[in-house]
């Protein structure tokens, strides 16, 4: 699955860029990691608020 962002500040990007250089990985890559951990963060917030 590809991930789309739009609207993203250019300075943003050039940070992610710098990152997805240093680490050698792919745009598509790195922010699937962070979308992954964005989500287990939420879930784990709203599981604490469920208790």
């Amino acid at each position: 699955m590809d991930i789309i962002v739009r609207n993203i500040n250019a300075m943003a990007m050039r940070e992610i860029d710098e990152v997805i250089k240093e680490k050698k990985i792919s745009s598509q890559g790195f922010l699937k990691v962070q979308l992954e951990k964005s989500l287990d963060t939420e879930k784990k917030e709203h599981d604490k608020r469920k208790r």
